[in-house]
């Protein structure tokens, strides 16, 4: 997918794939096309910039977006969406 937003060209063919995130565990995986399904991957862009990509199922069929989003807020992504091996693999360890 290859989207511009605000004059910048966002494509998930040409960024590296940071981490992913999808809402089916292992008791809903026959159930992926659930109308509340969704991905999400974090991408990073050869210039440094950070995109996330959403796929997923809503009322109207699938839906597919590309946010940009800062490296703060990339951080916060991870935080939300990601187990602490995968967040501290990605941004280091973190102190308790």
């Amino acid at each position: 997918m290859v989207k511009i937003i605000n004059g910048k060209k966002y494509s998930t063919d040409t960024a590296k794939v940071v981490a992913y995130y999808d809402n089916i565990d292992g008791f809903r995986i026959l159930q992926c096309n659930d109308a509340k399904f969704f991905e999400k991957t974090l991408y990073k862009k050869r210039t440094g910039e950070y995109f996330i990509c959403t796929e997923g199922n809503n009322r109207s069929g699938v839906e597919i977006g590309i946010e940009p989003v800062s490296e703060e807020g990339a951080k916060k992504w991870s935080e939300i969406y990601l187990d602490a091996n995968e967040y501290e693999r990605i941004w280091g360890e973190v102190e308790e």
